[in-house]
């Protein structure tokens, strides 16, 4: 009986294998099953949010990348830096992982703590990005070191997998520069059309206003911290001064159209703050339904 059982459970495992075999193979081999469209708002429009959102995804993919490559213990090194690995090229996964095994023993030898914290992101020429990063180092109980590192990256589209989901890899990775303070960061941001730039807030914004009245489009999406994104379809024609708005503060800085490099990603600090001087100026705006349905699902507050 037991030999039948198992001749059964062979065949139902075998036959259950060679079908998903068959059926990944033509899903992989189909490009219909991924080239579906859809064209809700015109050609035209529906080109410029699927590069937009695909601009979206490389800062995304950068921003925790770079985070998580600057954020370790002794405890957890090993493995969360050879995880990394799977989003490089090859050539750079074999380096890191011979680099990664001659720290091992090293790091965890020692009581350490690091976090990386992402302060910009800019897009040089094509998929060439430069970042600066603040890593907060914990060696001894009560001690942080602080130190500013400056990175360059490329990256390549790549098939996606269970490793690597983004569909992305890092093919140039270099360190220029360090430093124990930060160079003074421009209020002057670089954006460059269909491009989406991301900033944050250590506090809730309720609203932010442009002037002149521009094409930039803007989402607020806020949790205990809240990220706006800034959109435009088309060249700036001139700056345009910004003002976003807590409650008893406001953030004043300025969007220009990008000439070289354009920023991605940027982090506004408390001290960059001032006290809000016209509470009124930030009333919120009405919601549409869209936000709405974007609140009912997700549980969070958009404003658009």
């Amino acid at each position: 009986m037991k030999k039948h059982l198992w001749q059964i459970l062979f065949t139902a495992s075998f036959v259950w294998g060679s079908v998903v075999s068959v059926l990944y193979w033509q899903l992989k081999s189909n490009p219909r099953v991924i080239a579906i469209t859809t064209d809700m708002a015109g050609a035209d429009n529906s080109q410029a949010q699927s590069v937009q959102l695909t601009e979206l995804e490389k800062s995304t993919f950068l921003r925790q990348y770079l985070e998580r490559y600057f954020t370790y213990d002794s405890n957890n090194f090993w493995q969360s830096q050879t995880s990394l690995t799977f989003l490089m090229s090859p050539q750079l996964r074999e380096k890191r992982i011979a680099e990664v095994q001659r720290l091992r023993e090293k790091i965890q030898s020692k009581s350490l703590n690091q976090k990386g914290f992402l302060i910009s992101l800019s897009q040089l020429e094509g998929d060439e990005f430069s970042a600066l990063l603040n890593l907060q180092m914990n060696e001894a109980p009560g001690r942080v070191n602080s130190l500013y590192v400056t990175t360059k990256l490329r990256i390549e589209s790549t098939e996606r997998t269970l490793e690597n989901p983004w569909g992305l890899m890092i093919t140039k990775l270099e360190f220029p520069e360090t430093s124990p303070t930060a160079s003074a960061i421009p209020n002057t941001l670089a954006i460059r059309d269909r491009t989406p730039l991301t900033i944050t807030f250590p506090c809730a914004i309720e609203n932010i206003l442009g002037e002149p009245a521009s094409v930039i489009e803007t989402k607020i999406t806020t949790f205990n911290v809240s990220e706006i994104q800034l959109n435009s379809t088309q060249r700036l024609n001139e700056t345009v001064k910004m003002t976003a708005y807590c409650k008893d503060k406001e953030y004043h800085f300025k969007v220009s159209a990008a000439e070289k490099s354009a920023d991605v990603f940027r982090v506004f600090s408390a001290d960059q703050a001032q006290v809000r001087k016209d509470p009124g100026a930030g009333k919120p705006r009405k919601k549409d339904k869209y936000d709405k349905t974007i609140e009912n699902v997700l549980g969070i507050e958009v404003e658009n």
